[in-house]
């Protein structure tokens, strides 16, 4: 269970019945991502030779909850790119 989608309740005695849908909470609005300071601190070594304004313009822009959140990296291009 992710968090990503609405789940249904099947039955009152469900240990499933008390979910809490963490969809657009603030709170972890940069769980499915890479923010900038992960890709500046923890892929330093990985951006040498790479324009990182072309990276910030191609991968970074997923964001749950509206503009006051902070927008994340997609993990799985990110790191595409960096294997490539």
């Amino acid at each position: 269970l992710t968090g990503v989608s609405k789940f249904s309740k099947v039955s009152l005695f469900s240990g499933l019945n008390n979910l809490r849908d963490i969809t657009l909470s603030p709170d972890y609005a940069t769980l499915c991502g890479y923010t900038d300071d992960d890709i500046d601190t923890v892929f330093e070594p990985e951006l040498s030779g790479l324009d990182r304004q072309e990276i910030k313009q191609w991968y970074n822009g997923y964001r749950w909850g509206g503009r006051e959140v902070t927008s994340v990296y997609n993990p799985f291009d990110v790191l595409l790119l960096f294997q490539e």
